[in-house]
Formats: C-alpha cells, structure tokens, sequence
C-alpha cells in the first residue's frame, strides 16, 4: 500500500471522520475540520485533503512514532526524517547497511569499516607521475605524463617512439625502454643488418651435409643430396639394398655403395672396398702377403672380411685367367689369421 500521509493542523479532509493528533486518543465528529494536531499515522491512508491542504508521509510504524509537533522519533539503529534509514556501524566509511549496526563494503573495500582500499589503483600503479582510473575492483587505466607510455607510464619515450621505427620486414625496434640514445632492431628469421634490411642467405654456412649442395629459397634453404644419402640436410644414408640389386643369387651389403662378392674358384686378384675408397690388389704377391685374405684363398669358399671395428666389408673377386692354388700351400694357417 501506499506510505500513509497526513494532513497538516487547521487543513480540511475530505472524510468525515477525523482523529486527534495523538496515537490512542478517541474520534472526535467535527465535520470538516481538524479537532487538533493532524492526522496521525494510517489514518490518513484514504483521506485525500481538500483544495490548499498539505499532505506528509508518515512515521514508520516499526521504526518510529510521532509526536504533536509533528515530528517522527526513532527508535534506536534508525535514522531520517520518517525513521526508515538503518544506522550503520561506527566508523564505517565506505559502507552500508541494511539492518540497523552493519558495515556492508561498497565495491573495491574490505576491512570491518570498509576502509581498506582494494580496488585496482590502490597499489599506485602508474609510474612518472601517471594518473589511475578505477575501471572496476581488478582493472585499471594509466594517463601517462608527456613523454611517457606503456600500460604503467614505465616507458619514456625513446626513438622508438619519437622517430617512429626504422625497422624493416617486420622486425621489432628496441630502445631499451626509451633509455638509449639511438635505436636498433631486433630482426626476424631470414633477415639481417642494422635495420633488417639484408635478406640472409640461408645456405651460409652450408648446412648441407655430405656435401650435399644448397640452393637458397628465400629465407629457407634446400639440399640436393649425393647418392646414398637424403632427408633436408643429407644427413640420412639410403639403403642401396633395398632394390635387390644383386643377380644370380648374390648377396648385397649395406657399404658405400651397393656390391656383390661370390668365389667361384681359382682367384687371379682381389678387389677391396673400403670406407675410404677402393683398393685394386692385381699381384698375386701383393694380397698374398696379407694374412686375413690368405684364409679365404685357402679355404675356396664364400667368407666376409672385417674392419677392426668388427664392421663387415663386401669383397668381390675377379677371375681373368687361372693360377695353381698348389703355389700358396705353406702360406699361414687359420691360426695365424
């Protein structure tokens, strides 16, 4: 319902009935006329007054009463004019309540009295004289004094800032913060110089391996790889067996390049491929003297020669013209090899 109103002394109502000024006291029929002191309370809820009267709002009913002068008092923990504002706390200051004796913090306070700041400006964020703005309790604004930016006004403007950037395909001007004298560029992948104005060439150095040669693609680089070997910078050897490459029933080995080796009989000379290259021995004297192939000669079967390394190595054998195996009979034995 409406809040109750009443009609000041020596006014008309425009009900007939009429009370006195005070709470219990009885009716009184005056007509049109106020007996004494003015309608008190709900009393006035469905009186309208007549033309030139003046009509208040009354006390609470709960928090105050009213007296013949017309004015509420309140009962304690209350306050205003019709006694329906609560008190708050003692010392609060940046508060409200909503019951009489609290304390309830307006955004960005804390503490029993809502005198601890704790909205976002309150740590002085802003360096070199910058001023704050509150956005809400967690986010805040920085006006940075002339000759200063960034989000806390922590940069002076430098030559970055002054001269604008002198940097080219994108690279980053560094002023260290407005503190150095002349600015420099901190430059992309592919790019160089002062001012990253030079294109790098990717193939300096060449980081081709095996020497694979490198052509430059714009600040990447590709490798053409030699025989036996592949990925981006040829650094993976292919398999060479992987073709199958030998015929009538040879065996290949994985080496610098793909051989056969089978012994069909009397051998005439010997052809070693080693790591480092071939080795052609011609004269039955010049292999003969070695002991590891003396074995296999002996022997007159399929047999691998190893590396020290324990590495095996292909051996293929060439026959031109036959020799009497009879000549290599005293040569050292197997327990010699």
């Amino acid at each position: 319902r409406e809040v109750p109103t009443v009609c000041q002394a020596g006014r008309t109502s425009g009900g007939p009935w009429l009370p006195p000024g005070r709470p219990g006291a009885a009716w009184e029929k005056t007509g049109f006329a106020l007996a004494s002191g003015a309608l008190w309370g709900e009393w006035c809820n469905n009186l309208s007054c007549a033309s030139g009267a003046e009509c208040f709002p009354a006390c609470h009913p709960q928090n105050g009463f009213c007296e013949d002068d017309n004015v509420c008092r309140c009962q304690p923990g209350w306050q205003g004019p019709l006694c329906d504002q609560c008190v708050t706390f003692p010392g609060c200051v940046n508060g409200l309540c909503v019951e009489p004796w609290q304390c309830i913090c307006d955004d960005g306070w804390d503490g029993n009295l809502c005198d601890i700041d704790i909205r976002a400006c309150a740590s002085a964020p802003c360096a070199n004289n910058g001023t704050c703005v509150n956005l809400d309790a967690s986010h805040y604004e920085c006006s940075c004094a002339p000759g200063f930016s960034g989000k806390d006004c922590q940069k002076k403007d430098g030559p970055c800032v002054i001269n604008g950037s002198p940097c080219q395909h994108g690279g980053s001007c560094v002023d260290d913060e407005g503190r150095a004298s002349h600015a420099s560029c901190l430059c992309p992948p592919g790019f160089s110089g002062n001012f990253c104005e030079i294109v790098a060439n990717s193939c300096t150095p060449n980081p081709c391996e095996n020497q694979g040669i490198c052509t430059d693609i714009g600040g990447d680089f590709r490798c053409r790889c030699p025989a036996g070997f592949v990925d981006k910078t040829c650094s993976r050897p292919v398999s060479n067996c992987a073709s199958d490459p030998c015929l009538n029933g040879g065996t290949c080995l994985q080496h610098t390049q793909a051989i056969c080796f089978t012994i069909l009989g009397v051998l005439t000379s010997l052809v070693v491929l080693g790591t480092m290259g071939i080795v052609f021995l011609n004269k039955c004297e010049a292999w003969l003297s070695n002991l590891r192939y003396n074995r296999m000669l002996r022997q007159k079967k399929n047999l691998l020669l190893h590396y020290n390394s324990g590495e095996d190595l292909a051996v293929n054998i060439i026959f031109p013209e036959k020799i009497d195996m009879t000549t290599f009979s005293k040569e050292a034995g197997e327990d010699d090899i």
